[in-house]
C-alpha cells in the first residue's frame, strides 16, 4: 500500500517514511502540498498523512484541494498544534484519523491499518 506523507518538517517526514517502509508500506515523502499535488494523480490509491501547519498551503487547504480535484484517498492528520478545535476541523474536512505530535509508532500504524480497510 502506498502512503503519501505531506509535512514541511523534513526530519519528521523522512523518519515516518522510514518507519512505514520498514513495516511493509511504500512511503513517499513530500515537503509541500504543491509537490504532492504535482506528483500524485487524483486516481492514485493510497493513504495521505498530512500536517496542518505548513507554509504556503496548510493541511486544511490541501484537503480542500484534494476534494475539489476528486482525490479519493483517506487522509490522516498529524499536527503539533494544540488548539482544541483542530481535531474537530480535521474531521469536518474529511480526515479519517487524527494524531497530535509527538505520537507513538503503534498509533500511526494502527490508523493506517484502519484506513487501509476503507481504501
Amino acid at each position: 500500500m502506498h502512503i503519501f506523507i505531506v509535512d514541511d518538517d523534513r526530519s519528521f517526514g523522512r523518519s515516518l517514511a522510514r518507519l512505514l517502509n520498514l513495516n511493509g508500506y511504500f512511503a513517499h515523502y513530500f515537503e509541500t502540498a504543491q509537490s504532492f499535488i504535482d506528483s500524485v494523480a487524483s486516481d492514485q490509491k493510497g493513504i495521505v498523512i498530512v500536517d496542518i501547519h505548513m507554509p504556503e498551503c496548510n493541511g486544511f487547504s490541501l484537503m480542500n484541494m484534494m476534494h475539489e480535484m476528486h482525490y479519493i484517498m483517506p487522509v490522516i492528520v498529524v499536527t503539533g498544534q494544540t488548539q482544541a478545535d483542530t481535531r474537530d476541523i480535521s474531521f469536518q474536512q474529511g480526515a479519517i484519523g487524527f494524531l497530535q505530535k509527538p505520537f507513538n509508532e503503534q498509533s500511526i500504524l494502527d490508523l493506517i491499518e484502519s484506513a487501509g480497510k476503507m481504501e
